[in-house]
């Protein structure tokens, strides 16, 4: 299941800097070998009982190398500043600007990463203004000699995906390299629909609470009488939905809205992957059914973040086998969100920012929010597959 995820843009800033800086997926550590071991690298369906063989030399890998911020410890303590009420800090977030200029990896890191990874062999496919990160793109034998392991093929849940034997390492000359996002395929592990048609409406099947926790398995029966399995107290059933007069009044902005505070002059950004061909007119549609004003004008607009556009994720290494992921799936859970969104705040402009796929390209697309500062509000209706970004 997503987990969904609110967040104020111009504190992502500095939250990306504090909690996800300090608490990496990867920690680096001296080897003795002139090289040190970024540890984590190895997800847990890589081990002995499921490896298959070698993967093939030739075979195509995508990854993306992660700078740490500079002054950590102090982003961090204005990360808790800008969010703790009664703070002199309180509320004074930092423009990108500010941001780059204070925390951002220094250029001549980042340079010295990218020509290490030319020297490798690599292509180098984006950095973003924020220097977080270099992408890039070569084959399995270039990432083997680069990053100081093997790289194999595994049998995971009837897929055969690629993966390091161990942790990777870089060079002590690059301190400033975190931890690498990439070079297995755990996105794969997420299934291809067979079609990607958005469907034309969802309704919860019944039985349905009004509310969380009014209908369990405890109970309420099936429609036909089944008695469904329960554990005590009761599974509960998910509720059956709520319209825009229900979510305003729960949340008590409702005489706000009615008063003209609808969020006009802001914008809400939604990441999500992939883009429903029909957002608009759905969303537009649902307006119309529950009394929500269309959108006009800009109201409503799409964003693709640079660097992902022409690099779709896809499985057993090889991108020419395409995304490997759900965007049917997605349609429904970006119709929700634009939905949502234009049903608490009218007034508000929402900036759909759609990943190529759900794995690595989200990472991106909420780093170039963040970074140019796209948004004042950023909602992220996902959680996260086997890596946490650095």
């Amino acid at each position: 299941m997503r987990k969904r995820t609110t967040i104020a843009a111009g504190v992502l800033s500095l939250s990306i800097a504090a909690s996800l800086g300090i608490v990496a997926a990867t920690t680096a550590s001296a080897t003795g070998s002139g090289r040190q071991s970024l540890s984590g690298s190895v997800p847990a369906w890589a081990n002995a009982a499921s490896k298959v063989g070698a993967a093939p030399a030739t075979d195509h890998v995508g990854f993306r190398v992660y700078l740490g911020w500079r002054n950590a410890g102090q982003a961090e303590a204005l990360a808790a500043g800008v969010t703790t009420p009664g703070s002199a800090n309180y509320r004074q977030f930092l423009t990108p600007a500010q941001f780059r200029q204070q925390f951002a990896p220094a250029q001549a890191d980042v340079v010295a990463v990218q020509q290490w990874l030319k020297n490798a062999g690599f292509t180098i496919d984006y950095t973003p203004q924020n220097n977080h990160y270099v992408a890039a793109e070569g084959s399995v034998a270039q990432a083997e000699a680069a990053f100081g392991t093997s790289i194999s093929l595994y049998n995971k849940d009837g897929l055969v995906l690629h993966s390091p034997d161990s942790n990777l390492t870089v060079p002590n000359t690059l301190p400033s390299v975190v931890s690498v996002v990439g070079l297995d395929d755990s996105a794969a592990l997420v299934r291809q629909a067979p079609e990607a048609t958005p469907s034309p409406a969802f309704v919860n099947g019944k039985p349905c609470s009004s509310y969380w926790g009014e209908k369990t398995t405890a109970n309420t029966t099936t429609l036909d009488g089944t008695v469904l399995p329960n554990a005590n107290p009761g599974t509960p059933f998910a509720p059956c939905g709520y319209t825009p007069s229900q979510l305003e009044s729960a949340y008590g902005v409702a005489p706000a809205v009615a008063a003209g505070n609808d969020g006009s002059g802001q914008t809400v950004a939604i990441i999500d992957a992939y883009a429903s061909p029909t957002i608009a007119q759905d969303a537009n549609a649902y307006s119309a059914a529950h009394g929500l004003p269309q959108f006009t004008g800009n109201q409503f607009a799409q964003h693709i973040a640079p660097g992902t556009l022409n690099h779709p994720e896809s499985g057993a290494g090889n991108k020419k086998k395409g995304p490997v992921q759900d965007p049917q799936g997605w349609y429904g859970e970006e119709t929700l969100d634009v939905e949502a969104v234009h049903a608490i705040a009218p007034g508000a402009n929402i900036l759909f920012v759609g990943a190529p796929n759900n794995y690595q390209d989200l990472d991106a697309a909420l780093n170039d929010v963040v970074d140019k500062h796209l948004a004042s509000i950023v909602s992220n209706s996902y959680g996260n597959s086997s890596e946490n970004l650095p």
